[in-house]
């Protein structure tokens, strides 16, 4: 049904796998369009009283495809539409679930698959797993959930600081300050994620739903301004200058230094 994903429900939990493991799981237009549908799916399904999403390979995903972005997010009415008709309604779903959700994160959690989390209830990593909110690394914001519930999440000094150097944060890390719920040694992810499913099905579903609806709101109020953030980084798509630097700058060709008054080019090597 799927062409990036693959959907399994079995013994009360509905697994969404993200399943482009070539490309680190990157997520494209059709990968948003197959999340949401899978997160609507989910919440359906009488069957299921757990969602869990993890990622397929090396990496849990290594954030928006970067072809996608150098060659079709070009211009303002393209970027509008993945925004909005992509992007929000995404994490719309995942908010609107009426069950919890879990995250399952190994490796690579960059970008949008990092800001992908901060929509999950509950979220598990193993060693191997960092993340990466890189907006100012690529000439842009992370604005995508990170700017509205980070500094919920972990402290706002600490979201300005992992947010404004795009400072990649090891699980053990992500753990400490709150980015995370747990982290286990590498090859346990699975069972502590099961563990996880299990204990949640022991509890009782109405209860659930009532939690996850009554933590609904305040996720609600705080992500309200992702709209407004999204149209200011739309707005960005409309330079064709930066949109020129972002490629000059994936092909090392320049610095983002190269790029502010009083400071002469330099090539990168």
């Amino acid at each position: 049904m799927y062409a990036q994903l693959v959907y399994e429900l079995a013994d009360g939990v509905a697994t969404i796998v993200l399943n482009r493991p070539e490309k680190l799981n990157a997520l494209d237009e059709e990968a948003y369009d197959e999340l949401r549908d899978a997160f609507v799916r989910a919440g359906k399904e009488d069957a299921a009283g757990v969602v869990v999403l993890k990622g397929a390979g090396r990496a849990f995903c290594a954030g928006g495809d970067v072809d996608m972005a150098r060659t079709r997010l070009t211009d303002e009415r393209a970027g509008r539409k993945h925004f909005f008709q992509r992007m929000l309604p995404v994490s719309d779903a995942i908010v609107a679930v009426g069950k919890p959700v879990v995250f399952a994160v190994h490796g690579a959690c960059v970008g949008g698959g990092a800001e992908l989390c901060m929509f999950a209830d509950y979220v598990v990593a193993d060693e191997t797993a960092f993340f990466v909110f890189n907006g100012t690394a690529t000439g842009g914001c992370s604005w995508w959930g990170a700017p509205q519930l980070l500094p919920l999440l972990v402290g706002f000094r600490k979201a300005e600081e992992i947010m404004f150097f795009s400072r990649r944060v090891p699980a053990d890390e992500a753990e400490r300050i709150g980015l995370i719920n747990r982290t286990v040694p590498q090859g346990e992810l699975d069972a502590a994620v099961d563990g996880v499913c299990n204990q949640l099905l022991d509890l009782s579903e109405e209860g659930l739903r009532l939690t996850k609806s009554a933590f609904r709101a305040t996720k609600q109020l705080l992500l309200a301004s992702m709209q407004s953030a999204a149209e200011e980084n739309v707005a960005l798509l409309g330079k064709g200058d930066l949109t020129g630097a972002f490629s000059a700058f994936r092909e090392r060709q320049m610095t983002w230094r190269d790029l502010r008054p009083g400071f002469a080019p330099e090539q990168v090597s």
